[in-house]
């Protein structure tokens, strides 16, 4: 992915990040105003995630996490693969916060399962910037608390801790 499209989907993700921030201090008391512009950017954000894999999000959100990890590596370097995979990791973290705002609580996390998948998956691969993705991974566990694991991912996670270990 050019260096230019990567930089336009970090600097968007901050201004959704932007909003999230406005809203969590706004707490319960959401204007109409509020939700329109939460739902407006659960748009962006989808748009953002097309432009990061390349490929309407009706396809790529038909791959399993597995297979949408190997489509990140597919076609770039391993260091871009990975980078790309993290843009997508930020994203969903980002959309996760959209839909806990909204109290759609089971689509932030699923959200989040996806993100700590992804995250592992890059963190088992000796990714160049070892730190940068355990900082993810402690994260998404910690916001993940208590939730259920689907069982590729609590194995990726056991390998994950006795890799670190």
């Amino acid at each position: 992915m050019p260096g230019q499209q990567q930089d336009y989907i970090l600097r968007h993700i901050q201004t959704i990040s932007r909003l999230i921030a406005r809203l969590k201090i706004k707490g319960k008391l959401l204007s109409e105003q509020d939700r329109t512009d939460v739902n407006e950017a659960l748009l962006f954000a989808m748009h953002l995630q097309e432009k990061n894999f390349g490929r309407p999000a009706t396809e790529f959100l038909t791959l399993t996490a597995d297979d949408q990890f190997a489509a990140f590596l597919r076609t770039e370097s391993k260091i871009t693969g990975h980078e790309r995979c993290l843009t997508f990791v930020r994203l969903l973290r980002e959309t996760a916060d959209l839909y806990a705002i909204l109290d759609r609580t089971e689509l932030a996390a699923g959200a989040r399962r996806l993100a700590l998948h992804l995250a592992l998956r890059v963190a088992l691969d000796q990714p160049e910037e070892p730190t940068v993705v355990g900082d993810n991974v402690n994260a998404l566990v910690t916001l993940l608390e208590g939730a259920e694991l689907h069982p590729p991912t609590q194995e990726l996670l056991e390998q994950y801790r006795e890799s670190r270990t």
